[in-house]
């Protein structure tokens, strides 16, 4: 807190020399987030806007027999009810890796599946 009350006064001392790790980093949204001026991601509503919750499984290797949605649909507000299902009826496939991986002389390296959802 203290730290945040001298950048904002601006006796904050500029002439740090280090570069790349460890450097000092200016950031400019800051002063307006630590003085309740900023404006987060969940203050921002449009018309019409929803919200999604997902649900994963409290047991890391179990297999999901099935899921029933038919309870969840009758609730208030609740748009839809989407399970792995969808995204193999749809055909959606697996996600995929948004960089490369090579091994240690720089070939690709074999990667398994990266599945968006169980079915």
């Amino acid at each position: 807190m203290e730290t945040a009350a001298i950048r904002i006064s601006g006796r904050e001392d500029q002439t740090m020399g280090v570069e790349g790790i460890g450097a000092r980093v200016v950031r400019k949204e800051d002063r307006r987030f630590i003085t309740g001026q900023g404006r987060y991601v969940d203050d921002v509503k449009m018309v019409g806007m929803s919200y999604a919750h997902f649900i994963r499984s409290p047991h890391a290797h179990a297999k999901v027999k099935g899921i029933n949605s038919a309870e969840a649909m009758k609730m208030p507000g609740v748009i839809a009810v989407l399970t792995g299902q969808q995204i193999v009826d749809d055909k959606v496939g697996n996600l995929i890796c948004g960089w490369a991986i090579t091994s240690k002389d720089g070939s690709p390296m074999k990667m398994g599946a990266w599945p968006a959802m169980a079915p």
